[in-house]
């Protein structure tokens, strides 16, 4: 979903490069893929905690290779479901503004 909101500022201006740029490097560091979440200093991983990157890519992974609490495992899939329903709504709302400044060219 933060791919598809990321597309639709296409509709609003020509050039994205450098703002897919930047997503990805913020996706990079707060998923945990550049370094794991467990090496990040406190301060980042309180960010990547309210964060959607550390929930789909570094939270999945804890959960197949360290052991858990039940409690923890419900609390990243809770904040799976949050980021999930708030990208649904982000999407629609987003989905609404790009259609109105949409315009084709040519026949």
């Amino acid at each position: 979903m933060l791919l598809s909101l990321l597309g639709m500022i296409t509709f609003f201006t020509t050039r994205v490069g450098a703002i897919f740029e930047l997503f990805f490097a913020i996706e990079l560091v707060f998923s945990g893929r550049l370094v794991p979440m467990s090496l990040m200093p406190p301060v980042v991983q309180q960010v990547a905690a309210f964060l959607p990157f550390q929930w789909t890519f570094f939270f999945p992974i804890e959960v197949l290779v360290s052991s858990m609490t039940v409690q923890h495992m419900l609390t990243g899939l809770g904040m799976q479901l949050v980021w999930i329903a708030l990208g649904w709504v982000a999407v629609k709302i987003m989905w609404k503004f790009s259609v109105r400044q949409f315009s084709a060219v040519g026949g």
